[in-house]
């Protein structure tokens, strides 16, 4: 018992004694805008790029003429590709 007593006498206390910090708060924010702002660029240069090479990577076969007739191996396969462009910009920017 006594030592629950020691352990609790050395945890901080949960409730801060001078307010929120609203500046550190407005601050975070717009970083969190930046970085959306950049996550958007990256994701709207990625993904057409990596559609052209994909298509410069697929020579007899028409993809978009493919996805109107319902093909969904294709669509699968463009849906894997984007998907692989989304985590490569996620993980740059994460670095």
């Amino acid at each position: 018992m006594l030592l629950l007593v020691r352990i609790a006498q050395q945890l901080p206390i949960g409730i801060p004694s001078t307010g929120p910090d609203f500046g550190r708060f407005l601050l975070n924010a717009l970083f969190l805008l930046l970085w959306v702002v950049v996550s958007a660029l990256g994701f709207a240069i990625a993904v057409p790029v990596a559609m052209r090479v994909f298509n410069r990577m697929t020579p007899g076969i028409d993809e978009m003429a493919e996805l109107k007739r319902g093909n969904t191996a294709v669509a699968i396969v463009m849906g894997a590709t984007v998907l692989a462009m989304v985590l490569l910009v996620v993980a740059v920017v994460l670095k």
